[in-house]
């Protein structure tokens, strides 16, 4: 049994759902487990991102909204595009909006695909987060690398490109992640 179905169902959107397990929310999304993510993972993005993200921002991959909380209450941020492709995702999302706030910046949540917005849009971004993929690995690196390269055209000048490592990531695709972004 996955231990944060032990605690209160508090939001079921379609697929998505959310969990309450010791004031601490957890989402998970398709039957069987098929992703999930927890507000425990706030530690893992200040560690990764730190203040390195600036001015109007762009994130690809909502979850629970840890990140785009954090993202929000850095001060030199001034804007969070958000995109999810997962409708579910995004009315889950909302309503823990109400149990958990963000900061008080624009925050706009685009339902569609990250590699789409990112091939089709004209807006042009400071810093743009990569979070859309669960795990690092060989089905994944090539989704990850077609983002990066293509969302190197809608960054400004001298601006940055990250994206979400998990730290259980297999030692044989470290370098190739990291290289990714270089």
């Amino acid at each position: 049994m996955i231990y944060f179905e032990d605690g209160e169902l508090i939001i079921e959107t379609g697929e998505a759902r959310v969990y309450n397990y010791n004031d601490e929310l957890f989402l998970e999304i398709g039957k069987g487990h098929t992703l999930w993510t927890l507000e425990s993972e706030l530690d893992e993005y200040v560690k990764q991102l730190g203040d390195k993200p600036f001015g109007h921002v762009l994130e690809i991959g909502l979850g629970l909204g840890v990140a785009s909380r954090y993202l929000l209450s850095l001060p030199d941020v001034t804007s969070l595009t958000t995109i999810e492709l997962n409708m579910d995702v995004i009315n889950a999302h909302k309503k823990v909006s109400e149990i958990r706030k963000s900061a008080d910046k624009p925050h706009y949540i685009i339902n569609n695909s990250g590699l789409h917005h990112i091939c089709t849009t004209d807006d042009k971004y400071d810093f743009i987060f990569l979070d859309f993929y669960d795990r690092i690995d060989e089905d994944t690196i090539p989704e990850i690398k077609d983002m990066v390269y293509n969302g190197k055209k809608i960054l400004r000048s001298n601006r940055k490109i990250a994206g979400w490592f998990d730290p259980y990531t297999p030692d044989e695709f470290v370098e190739e992640f990291f290289g990714l972004f270089r």
